[in-house]
């Protein structure tokens, strides 16, 4: 722990080196190139602060080291976690496009509270996700943007769809007389009704309000960006290729792009694009809601294992959750239970706050140190998070820190998912915790 952070020169703290905060310090330390794990030592489970100066301090000096402890107190460290560089910019601690847009974008206009609203969900290719947004935010190559970076001369600024007005982004995709009526021949598809909004911008914050159902707006936005996309490539080929633009082609190759990829993310849908050529009804009318898995049983731990069936669950969403867990050995007998109330959070976060209670309370019974330890959990996340260090949010990291610590006290721990239907014992105790004042915890076996 700190050996590769500098207490004084590197932002671990703030945004700002401590360095930078308490000048007048910094150059009365002794080592101003000191590591975190050179500024203390540890007394037990707790680090202490020790600062090194070349003279006695008086004074105002003196209270700027009352302030500076007092920043020091709001950080805890862990001995048995490595360092690590955290992106600051996101509650899971890792570098995201998305987060960087939001550093380089910080004030809340118009187009960044509405307009991007859906555009980074990976679900159309990302060259085509990439193309939509620098669209959206007027940065595409037309003729007019590049009549004023000197590259083509005044006279070619014409569109050479309608060969009427200057090529602009707007103009290209929505207010060019061909390609408005291609937008008016989707929207007529869908049996809807639309106003023809000003820019690319406001019709994608409108775009997805125009219909519903969960996989109905999934398609739907899809579909924005792949009638953007193939407006785009038509016009290239004019140019480049000189072709002849061919509408009634684009609406095929606009709704055969979007079956491809609606099978991609959902492979269940049964629609084909000569079917939705015929009829949109198959793909307004489709639900991709998960009927109950027959044959899903729940299996014992294998001999001289035991294992917890955890879950968190909320009687009303969104409302407060409720965590509780079952624990069973080899031989199908229950051995402890326990249910509990965790408050408004996020489902993902009641689930982990499950697993790390179980491990707790196997930590504190002495009958299963040393055991093989399995516990199973219906979240997909959470089970990849305690199973991948690196996928972890670090928003998290007291949690994982407790956990990692407590095992020590097993042979193993062994996590793995398990569909909600094997787990009805854990739910069900999960939701009578949702209103428990104080914890319920039962054993069946040695305390």
């Amino acid at each position: 722990m700190g050996k590769k952070i500098k207490f004084w020169l590197d932002n671990w703290t703030d945004n700002d080196s401590l360095a930078e905060k308490f000048p007048t310090l910094f150059q009365l330390s002794n080592d101003k190139e000191a590591s975190l794990d050179k500024m203390g030592m540890w007394d037990g489970h707790a680090w202490c602060w020790v600062f090194s100066r070349n003279r006695v301090l008086r004074g105002r000096n003196t209270g700027l080291l009352a302030k500076m402890y007092a920043i020091l107190s709001r950080v805890q460290l862990d001995k048995e976690i490595e360092d690590m560089l955290v992106w600051k910019a996101n509650n899971i601690g890792r570098f995201l496009v998305k987060s960087l847009y939001g550093l380089l974008n910080p004030s809340p206009s118009l187009n960044t509270v509405f307009s991007f609203r859906g555009i980074w969900r990976g679900l159309v290719p990302s060259k085509v996700e990439v193309f939509g947004w620098t669209a959206i935010i007027n940065k595409i190559n037309t003729r007019n943007m590049l009549v004023k970076r000197g590259i083509l001369d005044t006279s070619a600024a014409n569109c050479l769809i309608c060969l009427v007005e200057e090529e602009m982004v707007d103009h290209l995709f929505i207010h060019c007389y061909k390609h408005w009526l291609i937008w008016s021949k989707i929207i007529n598809w869908c049996g809807l009704a639309w106003c023809c909004p000003r820019n690319l911008a406001n019709l994608f914050s409108q775009w997805d309000s125009l219909v519903y159902g969960k996989f109905q707006k999934k398609a739907w936005v899809m579909l924005f960006f792949f009638v953007a996309w193939s407006m785009w490539l038509l016009r290239n080929d004019v140019i480049f290729k000189q072709k002849i633009p061919k509408y009634d082609t684009l609406f095929f190759l606009i709704v055969t792009r979007l079956c491809l990829w609606l099978k991609a993310i959902e492979p269940n849908f049964p629609c084909s694009s000569s079917d939705l050529l015929r009829s949109v009804e198959g793909l307004i009318r489709w639900t991709n809601s998960q009927t109950l898995r027959t044959g899903v049983m729940w299996s014992p731990p294998m001999t001289n294992r035991f294992k917890w069936n955890v879950d968190g669950s909320s009687i009303e969403k969104p409302g407060p959750f409720g965590i509780g867990s079952v624990l069973w050995n080899h031989h199908r007998i229950l051995l402890g239970i326990f249910s509990l109330s965790v408050g408004i959070l996020d489902s993902n976060v009641v689930e982990l706050r499950a697993v790390v209670k179980a491990i707790e309370l196997s930590a504190f019974n002495c009958f299963l140190h040393h055991k093989h330890i399995i516990i199973e959990s219906d979240s997909v996340s959470v089970i990849s998070w305690m199973n991948n260090l690196h996928n972890r949010p670090w928003i998290h990291h007291k949690l994982f820190s407790s956990a990692q610590r407590l095992a020590s006290c097993f042979d193993s721990i062994t996590y793995t998912h398990s569909y909600w239907e094997s787990n009805h014992m854990a739910d069900h105790l999960a939701k009578q915790g949702v209103h428990k004042i104080s914890d319920f915890v039962a054993w069946l076996l040695p305390p």
